[in-house]
């Protein structure tokens, strides 16, 4: 059945930013009839915090957030990616890359040094060619889009550590499993590019994207584990629900009680949410404490 997703990375637990993206796939699949699925993308396992895969999991249930389907772990979906990288193998669009990141210019785009490294050698990554057209989409929230190949320079699609990079398992997830409707952070829109490419490669169908704004602390940083966002208290989940549907520009509804549950404010917000009318930013510190409006 055609669906919407979320895909959190167990690198902690939920923090509002990651609640709020939650919330917007979840009304957004709702609206459009779709199921709404939850995905653990837990491949980069030095990154996987112990535990925190069931941490999210209890607190978006917490929230009301019950995914339509059993949980999806990227883990075991490793034969899927590994007869997707041997398709592109096959297409001659991609080598092995040697080089290492203090070998490659810094904030600069991959050079093609190794481009001719086209048969498997040791201690070696392997890279898509990116070239050609610019590569164009439609976001519902951000617009209009246009990534030039060469500016993206060429993709590891396999790392030099044996892992499938995060571009090829996205895109080789969010290309199957009738996933037809991708509503994430704006901080990954510069991934959507790589991963249509490699979708595109494979001859998968291309979801319709919606990057909606992040949420930021007082210095204007998305909040993360890198800095320090705390945990959403999921004791407090109808008032957590409450401060991210206002963040996404829902009103707030004049017959709302002191005894709405989680499930009141998501059945509100799939009344009115609306992906098309979403700020494309948030102004710094609208992860802050703030008082939200009672009950009249």
């Amino acid at each position: 059945m055609p669906a919407g997703r979320f895909a959190p990375s167990p690198t902690g637990p939920l923090h509002l930013g990651s609640l709020l993206t939650a919330a917007a796939s979840y009304m957004a699949a709702k609206q459009a009839g779709l199921q709404w699925l939850l995905r653990i993308d837990d491949l980069d396992t030095a990154r996987n915090v112990d535990g925190a895969a069931q941490q999210i999991i209890d607190a978006l249930e917490a929230h009301g957030l019950h995914p339509d389907a059993p949980v999806i772990y990227q883990s075991k979906l490793i034969i899927r990616y590994a007869e997707a990288l041997t398709r592109l193998q096959h297409s001659g669009e991609c080598f092995h890359c040697t080089c290492s990141r203090k070998k490659l210019p810094k904030g600069r785009p991959y050079p093609g040094t190794c481009r001719h490294r086209t048969t498997p050698v040791n201690d070696a990554a392997v890279r898509l060619r990116l070239r050609g057209e610019p590569i164009t989409f439609e976001d519902v929230v951000q617009g209009p889009q246009s990534f030039d190949p060469a500016e993206l320079g060429d993709q590891i699609i396999l790392r030099r550590d044996g892992v499938y990079a995060y571009h090829l398992a996205c895109a080789v997830d969010d290309g199957m499993n009738d996933i037809v409707q991708v509503v994430r952070g704006v901080d990954l829109l510069p991934s959507t590019a790589p991963q249509l490419a490699i979708m595109r490669a494979l001859g998968l169908s291309e979801p319709v994207y919606a990057h909606v704004p992040v949420v930021t602390n007082r210095a204007g940083q998305k909040l993360s584990k890198q800095t320090h966002a705390h945990p959403v208290n999921v004791g407090a989940a109808a008032q957590n629900l409450q401060r991210v549907l206002s963040l996404l520009g829902l009103p707030t509804p004049a017959n709302r009680t002191q005894t709405w549950q989680p499930s009141d404010w998501l059945q509100w917000g799939v009344s009115c949410f609306d992906l098309r009318r979403t700020q494309q930013r948030l102004p710094p510190g609208s992860g802050d404490d703030f008082e939200l409006p009672s009950p009249t």
